[in-house]
């Protein structure tokens, strides 16, 4: 989405070269967590293509909820592989937790997001609806982070379940970002 290519350029316009590396990795971090959402496209090197079998062609949400632990399966070239903690709930929300990893991620602090939503499946597409994130830190960097994120409205975006066993899913949004699950 352009709004990580925004939230780069307010941030870190006129930095050095290692802030622009360090604002390309937290744009690649946002972008991990809207994978939910199936939706984020960046002017990040080009996506791998996950190359695993489609195996799932029904699911009920009671696979689905719980607390899972979804990394990247095909993260962009030279960006490390983020986790989120995330939990399908059975009323339809989905809730969940960043935090930034990687080199030179500690420049930013202790800088976490909580995200929320709505899902909702259909035979093997899962359907995320509504997301909205918030930075857990009240200063000016978590605050333009959160405003930035949510001035997309109505954020939303499918994945396609690949895999599906008790303990572990594998999703891929209409982006082709494959999300591993892993149940907590």
């Amino acid at each position: 989405m352009q709004f990580l290519e925004q939230f780069r350029l307010a941030v870190f316009t006129h930095q050095d070269e290692n802030n622009m590396k360090l604002a390309s990795r937290l744009a690649a971090l946002l972008a991990v967590t809207f994978a939910l959402s199936s939706c984020a496209t960046t002017s990040q090197p080009e996506r791998p293509d996950y190359t695993g079998p489609d195996n799932v062609q029904t699911a009920t949400g009671d696979q689905l909820v719980g607390k899972w632990a979804v990394t990247d399966l095909n993260p962009y070239p030279g960006s490390p592989a983020q986790t989120t903690l995330i939990e399908y709930r059975p009323d339809g929300t989905v809730t969940g937790a960043v935090s930034p990893e990687g080199e030179g991620l500690e420049a930013l602090g202790n800088l976490e997001f909580e995200l929320e939503g709505n899902w909702v499946l259909q035979a093997d597409t899962v359907t995320h609806q509504n997301i909205t994130m918030n930075s857990t830190r009240e200063d000016a960097l978590g605050s333009l982070v959160s405003k930035l994120v949510n001035s997309q409205q109505g954020i939303s975006g499918q994945a396609n379940i690949f895999e599906l066993s008790d303990n572990r899913i594998v999703m891929v949004g209409n982006d082709g970002t494959a999300m591993e699950y892993i149940r907590q």
